[in-house]
């Protein structure tokens, strides 16, 4: 039986879309939680306020979730975790070897916000709006599993679709970076779309018109990878509803990213369901075998 890993969930003060009267964020917490957990190969624990966390705390994991976008509206200029915190989180990977995992809207990071530029670097990529961010028309997004494979990706479909996530555009990626799973951002979604954008998440649409929009028909990553210094950083940008956390490909593609953030390798086979094992609960692990 391998290890368990402990990882630790820094949430709490997300935008509207995830902290609304319902506190979804909770839900996400939640799912991430039973997720991990049923595979037998992680403990978990969140902290809602993460702001002002130390080594003392966070040394104490091997791999830390980012599930906190630090504002309200989808356009508001964040609040960042403060000094000492970014400091004992890029210390935490880039000395201790430890991993990082920026889940959904996490990710996104304007120059303004008061967050490192070195946070970027341990990304392997940068997602704000002068990179072209935007989400795409809301519906069912067809999502590519890039080749070559990765482990994290090994035996997960070429091909797979989330249905009424956030899919958000506009990455550019570092050097060194590998793309685990990207979408093609094509203009046709765009132009049958029957009410893009909507009205909670304005976006600069250029005076030529729609084709102008920054990357569109072109592949833009979902999921990717990349070493920072002795550690690792797990990017993932989709999990907005529970549709998503009820696919295959990503309840097999998820831990395994976040165990190799945390420990550099990949053991997790992924769901099977085969004979009586299909009668297994979501999220269908069986940890005992």
């Amino acid at each position: 039986m391998s290890t368990v890993l402990n990882v630790l969930i820094l949430s709490g003060h997300m935008t509207i879309e995830h902290d609304n009267e319902h506190r979804s964020f909770r839900a996400h917490n939640q799912w991430l939680t039973a997720l991990l957990e049923n595979t037998g190969r992680f403990t978990v624990r969140v902290i809602e306020d993460p702001r002002g966390l130390g080594p003392e705390t966070i040394d104490k994991y091997d791999a830390v979730i980012v599930v906190f976008e630090g504002r309200d509206g989808y356009h508001d200029k964040a609040v960042g975790f403060g000094a000492e915190t970014d400091a004992a989180l890029l210390r935490f990977v880039h000395e201790l070897g430890r991993g990082i995992i920026w889940f959904h809207g996490s990710a996104t990071q304007e120059d303004d916000w008061g967050y490192p530029e070195e946070y970027n670097v341990m990304r392997g990529a940068k997602l704000s709006v002068p990179t072209g961010l935007r989400p795409r028309p809301w519906g069912e997004a067809l999502l590519t599993t890039t080749q070559p494979r990765h482990a994290i990706t090994e035996g997960v479909g070429e091909k797979w679709t989330v249905t009424g996530d956030d899919i958000l555009t506009g990455v550019e990626l570092y050097d060194g970076a590998q793309v685990l799973v990207s979408v093609f951002d094509d203009l046709e979604s765009y132009e049958n779309a029957p009410r893009w954008p909507m009205s909670h998440y304005p976006v600069m649409i250029p005076e030529e018109g729609l084709s102008a929009l920054p990357g569109v028909n072109t592949d833009q990553p979902i999921a990717w990878i990349n070493e920072y210094g002795a550690g690792r950083s797990f990017t993932i940008t989709i999990g907005h509803d529970i549709d998503t956390f009820r696919r295959i490909e990503f309840i097999t593609l998820f831990p395994r990213g976040v165990e190799w953030a945390a420990t550099g390798a990949v053991t997790l086979q992924g769901p099977d369901r085969r004979g009586d094992r299909r009668f297994l609960p979501w999220p269908y692990y069986n940890h005992e075998g």
